[in-house]
């Protein structure tokens, strides 16, 4: 009996300790849904669902939180239908709180989106998904109202910017007026233009104004001679050089190349920001400033005179002139010129150095002797501003087309020998041993930082506007054609951005024995 009854209470124990030891054991966790479940795992932009864009499928690049993809397409349109898939099962994706259905829901992309992705057991993750046309660089489409056929004539026309992601842009259609522009580049297939915007705007990060320039570079087979010597110039300070973007433009419907667009060289709060004279400012305090003033053999302004040593100045800004303001800003150049030429020119209180601005002919010179530019010795394109108060400063730069050794018909060819030093002002300044010396430490300072990067922004260009220059010279293809004033055909892009890198070569050494010479 007692035998029995210890069995049924050992029994019992059992039964009760297994009940507890069940009832008192912790649920097992949930395993957590790992962060790399997250994710895109392809994204298609299909011909079939973007007929009007796409004859062949576009895959789009996914890096890390970021998507890109570039439609071949001119179009300005980025209204397209992605497709998508995600690695986990069921994962909900948005743009701007919209859900996106995969191969369906069609969305703009002329701005950056941002996909927002939601796994069924809510973990999050953002993807940037940015979408560029054509070439990738911004894109001017123009629409005009007649051919533009003119230098004299503007024709009415609007302008449409596609930033393709690279520029904040508040304005993206801009009503202007349109016409053509320069000299020798006016007479090439591929035209250069003036634009007149009828408000004022900022277009791709460059201060707002009415004025813009679209410079062709068709004699220029690399595309960015003119950036480059612009960009050197803002670095060491040549004042108000004028800022360029590169784009692609597109007149009435037709791809008409590669360009570079440039802030128009004028008196502007932008541009040459000095007082822009009113015909009333005759007064002591106010006639000596602000004038614009270009060294031009051309002649081609209402107003220009001559020196006495027959240097031609024309008059860009003001105008209008009443006879005493240009009485007196022809009376400062001739005094400026007299000082240069007298016999006490190097003296400090007396010389020059009360006339100009030293520094500025310093900069100047150091980027235009090193560019070796055909038109900066003593034809044209060589700006010069006063300010109010102030001296005769020299700048801003522009037209660099011919620089670099690209002319057939001078030394500047060449990537040894001096240029612009023979020019007439500059001939007689480096005659004054302290002239020479500021050069010497300028240049000295500068070659192995600015200098030295303009191989940089070779590399630079060259890479950001390869599929610009494919395209510009399939529109042009004149690689393998001579182009006034082309000194050698070299057949491919590659070889003219290779040429204009040995022509620095050179002319980065030899200018640097010449000047540590003195």
């Amino acid at each position: 009996m007692i035998k029995r009854f210890t069995l049924c209470l050992f029994i019992a124990v059992a039964v009760w300790s297994c009940k507890t030891t069940k009832e008192t054991e912790p649920a097992p966790e949930p395993v957590p849904e790992k962060a790399d479940t997250v994710m895109l795992t392809s994204v298609v932009i299909e011909a079939k669902k973007n007929p009007d864009l796409l004859t062949a499928d576009v895959k789009a690049t996914i890096k890390n939180d970021e998507i890109t993809a570039l439609i071949p397409s001119i179009k300005n349109t980025k209204k397209l239908v992605v497709t998508f898939t995600t690695k986990t099962s069921g994962t909900v994706v948005k743009a701007n709180d919209t859900l996106l259905v995969s191969g369906t829901t069609k969305t703009d992309f002329t701005k950056p989106v941002t996909y927002v992705l939601t796994t069924p057991k809510g973990l999050t993750r953002n993807y940037t998904f940015k979408v560029k046309n054509f070439t990738g660089i911004p894109i001017f489409y123009l629409t005009t109202s007649a051919p533009v056929d003119s230098k004299d004539v503007y024709v009415n026309g609007t302008l449409v910017i596609n930033t393709n992601g690279e520029f904040e842009q508040e304005k993206l259609t801009i009503p202007l007026q349109i016409k053509g522009r320069g000299n020798s580049t006016w007479m090439h297939p591929k035209k250069p233009y003036r634009l007149k915007f009828t408000d004022k705007a900022a277009v791709l990060g460059i201060g707002a104004a009415k004025n813009w320039v679209l410079l062709a570079n068709y004699s220029d087979k690399t595309l960015m001679r003119t950036s480059l010597a612009f960009n050197l110039g803002r670095k060491l300070g040549v004042g108000f050089t004028p800022d360029s973007r590169f784009v692609e433009v597109v007149m009435n419907g037709e791809y008409a190349g590669s360009y570079l667009l440039t802030e128009q060289v004028e008196v502007h709060e932008n541009r040459v920001n000095i007082p822009e004279l009113k015909k009333g400012d005759v007064s002591e305090d106010k006639i000596t400033g602000g004038y614009l003033l270009e060294w031009d053999q051309r002649l081609d302004e209402t107003f220009w005179f001559r020196t006495a040593h027959d240097i031609p100045f024309t008059l860009k800004s003001p105008s209008e002139l009443p006879e005493p303001q240009f009485n007196y800003i022809k009376n400062y150049v001739q005094q400026t010129e007299d000082a240069i030429f007298a016999d006490n020119f190097a003296d400090v209180n007396e010389g020059y150095a009360k006339y100009i601005d030293v520094n500025s002919f310093v900069n100047y010179f150091i980027v235009q002797e090193l560019m070796k530019n055909q038109d900066a010795r003593d034809f044209s394109s060589i700006y010069f501003y006063k300010d109010r108060g102030g001296k005769l400063t020299l700048g801003p730069l522009w037209d660099f087309d011919l620089a670099l050794g690209n002319v057939d018909y001078s030394d500047a060819r060449y990537p040894t020998g001096w240029w612009v030093k023979d020019g007439p002002w500059f001939a007689r300044l480096f005659e004054d041993a302290v002239f020479r010396k500021r050069i010497k430490d300028r240049w000295n300072q500068v070659k192995g930082t600015e200098i030295k990067a303009i191989y940089a922004d070779i590399a630079a260009n060259s890479n950001y506007i390869n599929l610009s220059q494919q395209q510009n010279f399939k529109r042009w293809p004149i690689l393998n054609e001579y182009v006034w004033p082309n000194p050698v055909i070299l057949g491919t892009y590659n070889n003219e951005v290779n040429q204009i890198k040995t022509w620095l070569d050179s002319r980065i050494a030899w200018l640097d024995s010449e000047i540590n010479k003195w």
